[in-house]
């Protein structure tokens, strides 16, 4: 009997599956018939459920246990978790629905043939943290991979001499192989054990070259002491820090195929070291600040540049002074531009009066007057951006007597307390008034513990203490805002400048409900904020939980 051998062409198959069913064209939220992920059908599913299954199966296999074997039977068991793996569901679903749905008719036929005959098998998408796979390996792996040593010196801070430390053999695994291991049982979700290899890993350097390495380092060392100079500042370098700057490495000697060890000075080293003095260093920009004059915004503090320790060209610096024998290395730095100058005035859009908070200090003690001039100022001329977030205690900066305080009392902790800078809340209260009344949105507010007469119904008013609590709003409008006071008779008064939106706000309140008789009470105010259309773009409630005075014992009355 004669035997024929039938070949089926993709456009036999093709015309037959034409022929046979109608084509699967579209195969709506699902993937299309005979995609495989992990051994799993979702060509079955709808999307959310073919994602619940996968990320079920893949969470299962991120937390199971794999065994890593060496071929002599030694073996460590981990999670793929601890190997720094993740498996992210959404593109693996990405990937599997791309098959058969290509804008080219013929080939996404094709496509949906073979995988309908054939199958196709789509891998989990692996993604790993190289930096956590680093730390497995020199951690977890120490017991099977250990790299060989070489020879090298530690600096001995007492003898201050460098002691040599010896060569040690080592013995490593093929980290390539293990590593495409590793993906490849993701990509499947296998638990099959990984089973590597090892083989000796000799130094390259025991005898070679220490001597002379031994004698830089020492020549280094002696030939200080260094110094850094920095803007207005100068330190000498100690001699701990300067020996941790030199690494030892080999360096190989083509003319003999040989590496001898080579003390160096790394500027990774130095790096490391400069970069404990970056806070200290670092000069922040002052924006400049402004005034409203007929009108016209002014500037009646001019903007100041700042600095930034430029580390990598430093320790560049430090290494090339230390190996040309100058001692004196000028750390380098770089400009840092305030975002305001007077330059850009007319850039602001500063064009009108969008809100306006008011207090009284009528009744205020001779410091608590002085201490609320004081604070006022410190918010005169300031400028917000569009969707900067402000923070009263940032700008506030330090209340001490260094800073013009005088002290007057305070509420704290459950006490009312002569301290300095008594009376600021005053401050931080009218500005709430301000933001509130022009349509901000307030990210943080706390009432004050009870009720102080200064400030009118109760119920609108914010308390501050560095560094909690605080008060926080947002500029939600399209351009810059500028903060201006003024103080008439006793009355003050916060202006906020900026641009017209359109927006309308609406104050309900304050509302007093609740009241005891020990003085206690509470209170609320509502903002609602409309846009230029009139639909409502900001709504807030602010609530007060004023306690008894008779709960904070003071040495005189606070509300006189």
């Amino acid at each position: 009997m004669e035997r024929f051998l039938i070949f089926f062409t993709p456009a036999f198959l093709t015309g037959a599956i034409l022929f046979a069913t109608p084509p699967i064209l579209n195969n709506g939220d699902k993937a299309i018939q005979g995609v495989l992920v992990a051994s799993a059908d979702i060509s079955k599913m709808p999307y959310d459920e073919a994602f619940a299954l996968l990320e079920e199966k893949a969470e299962n296999f991120l937390n199971s246990q794999i065994t890593i074997r060496t071929k002599d039977g030694y073996e460590i068991k981990v999670t793929p978790q601890q190997m720094g793996i993740d498996l992210n569901v959404e593109k693996t679903l990405a990937n599997a629905y791309k098959h058969g749905r290509g804008p080219n008719l013929p080939v996404k036929l094709t496509e949906q043939v073979r995988a309908l005959f054939f199958g196709i098998k789509e891998p989990m998408y692996v993604e790993i943290d190289k930096k956590h796979f680093s730390g497995f390996v020199t951690n977890t792996l120490a017991p099977i991979h250990r790299p060989a040593k070489n020879t090298t010196f530690k600096y001995n801070t007492d003898t201050e001499k460098f002691e040599q430390i010896e060569a040690i053999d080592g013995k490593i695994i093929d980290l390539p192989e293990f590593f495409d291991l590793a993906i490849s049982r993701s990509q499947a979700l296998s638990q099959e054990e990984i089973i590597v290899s090892q083989h000796n890993d000799l130094p390259l350097v025991k005898t070679e070259g220490i001597l002379e390495a031994k004698n830089t380092a020492e020549d280094i060392i002696e030939s200080g002491p260094y110094t850094i100079e920095a803007l207005d500042k100068s330190w000498e370098v100690e001699k701990e820090d300067l020996a941790s700057w030199i690494s030892f490495i080999p360096i190989r000697d083509t003319s003999e195929q040989k590496h001898a060890l080579s003390a160096v000075i790394s500027s990774k080293y130095i790096e490391d070291y400069l970069l404990q003095f970056v806070p200290g260093l670092q000069i922040e920009p002052v924006n400049a600040k402004f005034n409203l004059n007929n009108g016209k915004v002014e500037a009646f503090s001019l903007a100041k540049e700042g600095k930034a320790l430029d580390v990598a060209e430093s320790a560049r610096i430090v290494k090339e002074s230390i190996e040309n024998g100058n001692p004196v290395s000028i750390l380098a730095f770089n400009d840092i531009l305030p975002e305001i100058t007077s330059e850009n005035i007319d850039n602001l859009g500063i064009n009108t009066l969008i809100g306006k908070g008011e207090s009284d200090y009528a009744g205020s003690p001779n410091n608590r007057i002085h201490n609320i001039k004081v604070g006022f100022d410190k918010y005169q001329g300031i400028l917000i951006a569009p969707g900067e977030e402000f923070s009263f205690n940032q700008n506030l900066g330090p209340v001490n007597a260094a800073s013009g305080y005088l002290p007057e009392l305070v509420i704290l902790q459950d006490r009312t307390v002569p301290q300095y800078g008594g009376g600021l809340c005053q401050v931080s209260t009218t500005l709430f008034r301000a933001a509130v009344n022009a349509g901000l949105e307030i990210t943080q507010r706390s009432a004050h513990s009870f009720v102080v007469q200064y400030y009118g119904t109760p119920g609108f008013d914010a308390t501050i203490y560095p560094p909690n609590p605080d008060l926080k709003f947002k500029n939600n409008t399209p351009g810059y805002m500028l903060i201006q006071y003024k103080i008439t008779g006793t009355k003050l008064t916060f202006e906020l400048y900026g641009q017209d939106d359109g927006r309308r706000v609406e104050i309900d309140g304050p509302h007093i409900y609740d009241r005891q008789a020990n003085g206690a009470m509470k209170a609320w105010v509502k903002q609602t904020v409309y846009d230029k259309n009139d639909n409502v773009m900001e709504e807030q409630t602010f609530y007060s939980n004023y306690k008894s005075p008779s709960l904070y014992p003071v040495n005189r009355n606070p509300l006189e």
